[in-house]
């Protein structure tokens, strides 16, 4: 059988490309002016410490999945009119409220639970009140945790919603925010919790999470 003429070699001392003939693990390696370089123990070691990098999974800090999840943060003062609150808005079926009293299970690091809930919301409701405000506590900590998160969102996303329960100063942090004061007669408490719907109805919506 004739033999195949091998492809001529037309490289150059000025052609920067590399040509790997035969077994990458047992060939001559040809660059610059076409010198031959013999596979050297000096060569595998300098491969071996090349590490392999691993695949590596970013994840979002929100997931949107089939309900607008808003976190509920509160003074622990104020849990029985959050927790009337929190029922609300379950009742809302395309709301899924995290709240920390029946979203904490027994036995998880509170609050490593709490700053990964913040992070992975859909919202942040502030529940402000007098004692809140002027008490030390987690309730700050929340607070800050949630002004950072809101940081990373785009300009005019609804994410934090300060709601006042009784009549207090609000936190120079949130001055930018609106915020409503769900207290006083039920007529206007009815409509302070429409307004909320209709803040949540719009982040929902620009979620992609159908209503």
């Amino acid at each position: 059988m004739p033999r195949k003429n091998k492809t001529p070699n037309n490289n150059t001392a000025s052609d920067k490309s590399i040509i790997i003939n035969g077994d990458v693990n047992n060939s001559n390696i040809i660059i610059g002016d076409n010198s031959s370089l013999s596979k050297s123990a000096s060569t595998e070691q300098q491969l071996e410490k090349i590490p392999a990098s691993p695949l590596q999974i970013v994840v979002g800090s929100e997931s949107t999945g089939s309900k607008l999840i808003p976190f509920l943060c509160y003074a622990k003062e104020n849990s029985p009119d959050v927790r009337e609150f929190r029922e609300r808005l379950k009742a809302e079926d395309w709301v899924d409220p995290w709240f920390d009293e029946e979203d904490i299970l027994p036995g998880q690091m509170w609050e490593a639970s709490v700053t990964e809930a913040v992070y992975n919301c859909h919202a942040v409701i502030i529940f402000l009140s007098s004692i809140a405000v002027r008490t030390e506590g987690f309730f700050h900590k929340e607070l800050k945790l949630a002004l950072d998160a809101a940081a990373e969102k785009p300009d005019g996303t609804i994410f934090i919603i300060p709601i006042r329960l009784d009549v207090c100063d609000v936190p120079d942090r949130l001055q930018p925010y609106q915020y409503v004061d769900y207290f006083g007669d039920k007529e206007h408490k009815e409509n302070v919790y429409s307004s909320l719907i209709t803040a949540l109805k719009t982040r929902a919506e620009n979620l992609g999470i159908k209503i």
